[in-house]
This record gives C-alpha cells, sequence and structure tokens, in this order.
C-alpha cells in the first residue's frame, strides 16, 4: 500500500472512530479541553499571549467555542481561517463575534467577508490552534487531505524567516481517544505540531517523541 494509500485509510478510520463518540460526551470533552488551554495560557512564562487563530468546529471536531469566548473576554485577538479552493488556501479574518460567519467552503462556517475584517498579510498570531482526524505523540497530525493548513504553516514559516519574528506555536486541540494507536503516516511537507491538548491537559512535543 502507498503512502498516499495509508494516510487515506487512515482518515477514514479515525473519522469514523471520532464520530462514534457520543455528542453530550464530545461537548464534555471539548469544555473540558477549553478549560485545560484557558489553564495553560494563564500559567505561560512570559507575556500574556495577545493574539491566536482558532477554528471554527465542523461535525465531531473539539469544539474550541468556549475557547473564542475566553479570549474575547479577555482582549485576546481571535483570527479565523476562511478556505480559498481555487488555491487551496486560507486567509484569516478578526473575529469579534459569531455573527461576523457564514457557511463557508464543504460547509464549514467561516468568517464572512462582508462582516469580519481582512488580517494584513503579513499578520502572525502568537499562537494557531488546529483540529485534526488523530495526533501521535511525536507530534504527528492526521487532517483532512486539502493541506490547508500545512501549507499555512509554511506561510508563517517563510513569514518568521523573512521578518525575524518567532515561529507561532502549532497546538493540536483534540479529544484524549483521538491519540493514534501507531505513528501517524507523515509526507516531507505535512506540518507537526508543537503539542496536543485533551480533556486530559497538554502533551508537548519532545525530542523523546521522534
Amino acid at each position: 500500500m502507498s503512502q498516499t494509500e495509508t494516510k487515506k485509510a487512515a482518515r477514514r478510520l479515525a473519522a469514523k472512530k471520532r464520530d462514534s463518540y457520543p455528542e453530550p460526551l464530545r461537548l464534555a470533552w471539548s469544555d473540558t479541553a477549553c478549560q485545560r488551554t484557558v489553564e495553560w495560557l494563564q500559567a505561560r512564562p512570559g507575556p500574556f499571549v495577545r493574539s491566536v487563530m482558532v477554528y471554527i468546529p465542523f461535525r465531531s471536531e473539539l469544539d474550541p467555542t468556549l475557547l473564542i469566548e475566553w479570549c474575547w473576554r479577555n482582549g485576546i485577538e481571535v483570527a479565523a481561517p476562511r478556505c480559498i479552493q481555487e488555491s487551496r488556501g486560507m486567509e484569516l479574518y478578526r473575529l469579534q463575534a459569531w455573527d461576523e460567519l457564514m457557511p463557508g467552503s464543504y460547509g464549514i462556517k467561516e468568517p464572512d467577508p462582508g462582516a469580519a475584517q481582512l488580517c494584513e498579510p503579513d499578520w502572525m498570531p502568537e499562537l494557531v490552534f488546529v483540529p485534526g482526524l488523530a495526533f501521535d505523540k511525536r507530534g504527528g497530525r492526521l487532517g483532512y487531505g486539502g493541506g490547508y493548513y500545512d501549507r499555512f504553516h509554511e506561510r508563517l514559516s517563510k513569514l518568521a524567516g523573512a521578518s525575524g519574528r518567532p515561529m507561532p506555536e502549532w497546538i493540536g486541540l483534540g479529544y484524549e481517544a483521538q491519540w493514534a494507536d501507531e505513528p501517524i503516516p507523515m509526507d516531507k511537507h505535512d506540518a507537526y505540531v508543537d503539542a496536543v491538548i485533551t480533556e486530559q491537559g497538554l502533551t508537548r512535543r519532545s525530542k523523546a517523541w521522534i
């Protein structure tokens, strides 16, 4: 089986597994994971975080609603992605209220360009929270196959290199049950996460994972 076929099979199995969790359980896990994320943000050394990028939940993904609303209450700038199907890239918009969203690509709610403010081309969040079908403890992330987050990671890496600014931390949000039993097949262009936060707390990628 080729790497492409292996990843497709892994996606099918991971999606089926994630979809099988009862909705009340997913919501409870989501709320607790958001609280763990808030606790981590408050305990981080150095200046208080000022900006984050967060996804808008779709289907059985961990729901970061409570995290987003906490950021709003605490003056943290929140950006959300809008997928551009033609280029398979993402645009970031500042999100300040739920009514700034509209149905977008693939049926996922996205920022409404007529309501939300488009971020500047060189704008970079301090943290990026990403969803996934599964994660492994090397920092491997199994996405949906579109490559949107991988291309965005590459774009941020180039921006960081050109400007001398630090690369934003890449944080996966998922359920504890989404840890992969085997290493996730990763291609050269696939972006690894720096850490994963679940309802059990944060697990940071370390050299021991590799």
